[in-house]
């Protein structure tokens, strides 16, 4: 998980969560709001919740009968509340999860705990007493909580107990109904986009309307640890591209070879899908072809962030990937960030290159790039649990990933001209709050660009 953040210019409205299913739909809502015809509109019981400029995610869950703005990330397991939970029994558990710039630490709890439904009586958190080292406390980015929804293996919670008693989140929701399938998808909203929609998507063990094809592509196997490697790595939901599978701007395939022993001589890349990380984490070889051919281009280091590339705001870069033999396009707005992230539009002229060399802290033996939010806002995900599940379920197959491309590149390059070149994408400094009881309201203070809170390594669950 990396947090990449910026001005606090929004305010996000979260609603409480309606009736139960035995599948969840939670519609994930973008700030400031677009237009989204092409994205598929939330059924059932649903509930919105926030992207923050694009970098981060939230959902709304309810523990010990309060409401906590919830981070959610695919790259880590455990789940954590920065606050004093009510009806909490306390266990004889604690941990410490160390990031790269600071750490959080805390008791391990359980308390009763609602999503959209579904009630988990009991479930183990860290209730985060200390939070050090960091550029800026958490509660000051808006969020008080993050739910890890990665393999369970890799939670901290669960190693201390080894008992059902530390199951993460998703893994109790499964045990609700044992026939249901393991699996997650989600459909990320992009702001900014005059194409995009306000609502995006999170389902559990059910497809979302209008996009059920991604039941149909390639699944793709989770590239699953050794032991000897899970003592050194957490397990991610790591998977392979098709060999010369990351194409440039210039439609030719990028020439780089992987940094990983299995898939060496093959053509592939290794690659962590991450929806905690904001800005993807790719082999210098990639960024150095998306970037460096640009109009004043150039490579800076940005303290706390590391190697970026600063590029002009106006220039369109396109990059795809492939896998299982699909394409799958990049939105150019999802390819370069302004460097004030309040404004949208090229009115600041500089922008970063948002797929950056991946730096020391999130490099590893084991993956070559970590795909977050910019090339998750193109993909449609369903991630399937399997044996993840740990026999919560009769749900046993391999774990595997689906990916269904979402970007169509004549409308991106359309929405990039109006938005960069028309200066059709400045958003208002903030919104006014909702006082209802029933809509929290969400209103961090100032942090920069140069701010960069770093999820990476956390103690057990280290990249």
């Amino acid at each position: 998980m990396y947090f990449f953040t910026s001005p606090p210019y929004v305010v996000i409205l979260l609603v409480a969560m309606a009736s139960a299913t035995n599948a969840l739909r939670l519609p994930i809502e973008a700030v400031p709001l677009g237009h989204l015809a092409r994205r598929a509109a939330p059924t059932n019981s649903s509930i919105p919740v926030a992207t923050f400029q694009n970098l981060q995610y939230f959902v709304n869950i309810t523990v010990g009968g309060q409401v906590y703005t919830t981070a959610i990330d695919t790259g880590s397991a455990d789940m954590w509340i920065y606050a004093n939970v009510s009806n909490t029994t306390t266990t004889t558990g604690s941990a410490s999860l160390s990031y790269a710039i600071g750490n959080v630490e805390g008791n391990i709890v359980q308390a009763p705990l609602s999503f959209a439904g579904y009630n988990v009586p009991s479930q183990a958190f860290i209730e985060v007493q200390n939070v050090t080292g960091f550029t800026t406390n958490p509660r000051n980015e808006g969020y008080t909580a993050l739910v890890g929804l990665g393999p369970p293996e890799s939670s901290t919670v669960y190693s201390a107990f080894n008992t059902t008693v530390g199951l993460p989140m998703m893994n109790n929701i499964f045990r609700q109904n044992l026939t249901n399938e393991n699996y997650i998808t989600l459909l990320l909203p992009r702001a900014f986009d005059p194409d995009s929609n306000s609502t995006g998507v999170m389902t559990v063990s059910e497809l979302v309307p209008g996009f059920e094809a991604v039941a149909n592509q390639t699944k793709l196997p989770v590239s699953m640890l050794t032991a000897q490697e899970f003592t050194q790595q957490q397990q991610h939901w790591t998977t392979l591209t098709d060999a010369n599978g990351v194409i440039g701007p210039n439609g030719q395939a990028i020439n780089v070879m992987t940094n990983v022993t299995s898939a060496a001589g093959t053509g592939k890349l290794v690659a962590v899908f991450d929806s905690g990380y904001s800005l993807p984490q790719v082999p210098k070889a990639i960024s150095d072809a998306l970037y460096s051919g640009l109009p004043g281009a150039q490579l800076i280091n940005v303290t706390g962030a590391g190697e970026i590339w600063e590029v002009p705001c106006t220039q369109e870069v396109n990059v795809t990937f492939v896998f299982g033999g699909q394409k799958i396009f990049v939105h150019p707005l999802d390819v370069t960030l302004p460097a004030n992230a309040s404004v949208a539009t090229n009115s600041s002229s500089i922008c970063y290159g948002a797929f950056q060399p991946i730096g020391a802290n999130a490099a590893s033996p084991y993956y070559d790039m970590i795909l977050g939010m910019g090339f998750l806002r193109n993909a449609h995900i369903l991630l399937d649990y399997g044996t993840f599940s740990m026999n919560t379920s009769t749900d046993q197959n391999d774990p595997f990933i689906q990916l269904l491309a979402i970007t169509n590149a004549t409308e991106a390059h359309n929405d990039f001209v109006n938005v960069r070149i028309n200066n059709n994408g400045t958003v208002p400094m903030s919104k006014p709050s909702t006082t209802s009881a029933a809509t929290p309201s969400f209103s961090p203070n100032p942090v920069y660009w140069s701010s960069v809170l770093v999820g990476l390594a956390v103690t057990i669950l280290c990249l």
